[in-house]
This record gives C-alpha cells, structure tokens and sequence, in this order.
C-alpha cells in the first residue's frame, strides 16, 4: 500500500492501531507530508504499531510483500489497523 494518511474521521484526537500477523514486510513511516523522509520499520507476526498525537496524520505505507510461507497462516499477511470513527 503505497503513502497514504488516513484522515477520513472528523476527529483525529484518537490514535491509530495496526496489528501484523502472518507474513513480515516493511513499514514506511514519514511525516507531515508525502516527500519528508521515512523511517522503514521492519513487522513481523504479532508486531503491533500505535501512533497519535502530532504523528497522527504522517503519510505511512507497507512495501510489496515478499512470497513465503507462514507457519500458521501460510502465504498471507493480515493487517488489522483500528481507528476511531464517528458516522
């Protein structure tokens, strides 16, 4: 998933949750806008990122997941990511 921010909530006072499971990859982590330098944070099964406050709205990303197998979920990687919404 390339640079994005996640900025569709009306209140960004909460902060973001992203648990990795399966298989690892790398995180891209920048700042405030698109080109401002990343910081590549290698995840693994079980590794769990939070961010909020002044880094809440940083452009972020995963690079292209390699192939491999996984030992309990075999060729995938999930992401669960929570954040707090209002309808």
């Amino acid at each position: 998933m390339s640079l994005h921010q996640d900025k569709d909530e009306a209140d960004f006072t909460h902060p973001i949750v992203s648990f990795s499971l399966g298989l690892p990859t790398i995180f891209d982590f920048g700042g405030a806008t698109r080109d401002a330098p990343k910081i590549a944070v290698y995840l693994e099964h079980g590794d769990v990122l939070v961010w909020g406050g002044r880094s809440r709205l940083n452009y972020h990303g995963v690079r292209r997941i390699k192939s491999g197998v996984h030992p309990l979920l075999g060729p995938y990687r999930y992401n669960l990511t929570f954040r707090r919404s209002q309808p």
